[in-house]
């Protein structure tokens, strides 16, 4: 999902940033905001960065793409243990910045096509741009938390995020291409592989399903409920 692989790049930049000169013992954690640090038994070293999503409106963009438009914050919280003022947050907070701000450049965006290419383990790098709204020293205006001993400062920034959907709910590939012979033994069904490569198909993509007989190819990115005949299928 968009959501998901938005937040784990950029939290993977936040953290290479601010923990860049950090000996492993003194590396800030990154994470998605939680209440819980703040109860007194929760075991958590500060300063701490969490990332949190506000307000996401989503607006079809077409028969194949959802855009959302994302609002979402990033907090920089000191505990009250901390002795020499807490102006460490605006440098952690201008690294935040270039980690949300700066574009991929063009040879990560080509390293990344490459990468993927290559059937590696890797996503589709997000190069949207994100611009920042507002920052403020974040306060706590009930009593909710258990204890309120906390510096917070929150960055708020926005963004644009495309999640393509797949109206085309499976592939049926004609015995043009291959006879259920040449499936026999690895070896072959390697080379059907391939041959189907040079056409557009790559098997890896896709789960084989058999429904009402027929063996059919379902995309693996489609997470939905097939419905085929009455009968509803969770493809996974």
């Amino acid at each position: 999902m968009i959501l998901k692989d938005f937040y784990a790049q950029k939290k993977g930049i936040i953290s290479s940033l601010i923990n860049e000169n950090l000996n492993p013992k003194n590396q800030i954690p990154v994470g998605l905001f939680n209440d819980l640090v703040f109860k007194p038994k929760a075991n958590v070293n500060f300063p701490l960065v969490m990332f949190k999503y506000n307000h996401i409106d989503w607006n079809m963009s077409s028969e194949n793409e959802y855009k959302a438009d994302v609002d979402f914050s990033v907090f920089i919280v000191l505990d009250s243990d901390f002795k020499d003022d807490y102006l460490e947050v605006f440098d952690l907070a201008k690294k935040i910045d270039d980690a949300i701000l700066l574009h991929p450049t063009s040879s990560e965006i080509r390293e990344n096509k490459e990468a993927i290419e290559n059937e590696e383990d890797v996503s589709e790098l997000i190069a949207n741009s994100a611009f920042k709204i507002k920052e403020c020293q974040f306060t706590v205006e009930d009593d909710n938390w258990e204890k309120n001993e906390f510096f917070i400062w929150e960055i708020n920034y926005k963004t644009t995020l495309i999640e393509r959907t797949y109206k085309k709910r499976y592939t049926m590939i004609s015995n043009q291409f291959f006879t259920e012979s040449e499936l026999s033994n690895n070896a072959e069904r390697e080379k059907v592989k391939e041959s189907l490569r040079k056409i557009g198909y790559d098997l890896n993509d896709y789960y084989e399903k058999e429904i009402d007989g027929k063996k059919l190819l379902v995309f693996k990115e489609i997470e939905e409920n097939l419905t085929i005949n009455s009968r509803n299928l969770k493809l996974k």
